[in-house]
C-alpha cells in the first residue's frame, strides 16, 4: 500500500489545494470543470457520450482526445484513444448497487481496489440541497469502506463532505436544530409576505399604468385650452373671420365695394 490517490472535484474552496506538484500523488479527476488543473493522471467521463451538448463542448471533446492518461468511460468511444471501460459489473458485485450515486463514488470504489495508502479528496463538497445530497451519501459510504480497510482517507478542512447529516428524529431535540428551524420558519414567512407584497404592488403598477394612460389622454384632449360650461363644444365653432357680415344677395355688391380703385388718369395724356 504505497500509492497515494487524490480525487479532484470542482468546488473552489479546496480545488487549488490538491497536491499537483507532489509526484507521490496520482491525480484522478472528472467533470469539464477540472480540465484546467495543473496536472491530471486519470480522467473519468462516465456520462452518455453526446458531443455538441452544452456540457460536451468541442473543446472538452478535444481535451479527451489529447489526454495522455487513461480515460475511464462507461461506454468507451473509438475517437478517444486512451478510453477504458468502467468495470461497473465487478464494482457493483463487490460493493452493491446502492451507493454509486456520482462519478466520485465510482472513483472512490476503484481507488479502494487499488489498495493505496492514502486517498484524499479536493474540490469536493456536494453541499447543495438538490441533486448533490444523494451523491454526498455515496461518497460518505465509500469513505467509510476505505477507512475500514486501513486506507488513510480525508478531506481538507475547507470541505464539509465528511460531516454527517442530522440524525433523523434525534436531531429535533438539539438546541441548534430548534434554533435553525425557528429561523427557517421565520425566513419562510418573510418570503411569503414579500411575495404577497410583490403581488399587490404589481397589481398597483398595472392600475397606475392604466391611470397614467388615461391621464395622458385627458391632458392632451381637455387641459390648457378654452374651457366652457354646458354643451358649447358639442359642435365645431366657426371663427369670426369666416362669418360673412351680409346676406348672400348682397355679397357681390359688397365684394365690388372692396375692389381696388383704378388709378387716376394723367391729365397730360
Amino acid at each position: 500500500m504505497g500509492k497515494k490517490i487524490c480525487l479532484l472535484g470542482t468546488a473552489p474552496q479546496s480545488f487549488r489545494l490538491a497536491p499537483f506538484d507532489d509526484e507521490e500523488w496520482e491525480i484522478w479527476a472528472c467533470s469539464p470543470g477540472t480540465t484546467g488543473a495543473p496536472r491530471i493522471d486519470v480522467f473519468f467521463e462516465l456520462h452518455r457520450w453526446e458531443p455538441g451538448q452544452p456540457w460536451c463542448s468541442p473543446g472538452y471533446v478535444q481535451f479527451l482526445k489529447d489526454f495522455k492518461g487513461d480515460v475511464i468511460m462507461s461506454d468507451p468511444q473509438a475517437e478517444i484513444p486512451n478510453a477504458l471501460r468502467l468495470p461497473w459489473e465487478n464494482l457493483t458485485h463487490r460493493y452493491g448497487a446502492y451507493f454509486f450515486t456520482s462519478s466520485l463514488a465510482w472513483m472512490l470504489a476503484m481507488a479502494i481496489d487499488m489498495k493505496p495508502s492514502h486517498i484524499k479528496l479536493f474540490g469536493v463538497d456536494m453541499a447543495s440541497a438538490t441533486e448533490y445530497y444523494d451523491q454526498r451519501l455515496g461518497c460518505q459510504f465509500f469513505a467509510m469502506i476505505a477507512a475500514q480497510r486501513g486506507i488513510d482517507i480525508s478531506v481538507p478542512p475547507e470541505s464539509d463532505l465528511l460531516r454527517p447529516a442530522p440524525l433523523y428524529g434525534v436531531c429535533e431535540t438539539s438546541h441548534a436544530w430548534i434554533k435553525q428551524t425557528a429561523r427557517a420558519r421565520d425566513l419562510a414567512q418573510r418570503s411569503r409576505d414579500a411575495q404577497q407584497a410583490i403581488t399587490e404592488k404589481t397589481a398597483e403598477v398595472h392600475y397606475l399604468k392604466g391611470a397614467l394612460d388615461e391621464q395622458d389622454w385627458v391632458l392632451h384632449s381637455w387641459q390648457g385650452g378654452v374651457d366652457t360650461q354646458g354643451q358649447e363644444f358639442t359642435r365645431p365653432p366657426v371663427p369670426q373671420e369666416f362669418i360673412l357680415a351680409e346676406p348672400r344677395e348682397k355679397r357681390s355688391e359688397s365684394l365690388a365695394q372692396i375692389q381696388p380703385e383704378e388709378p387716376p388718369s394723367d391729365p397730360d395724356t
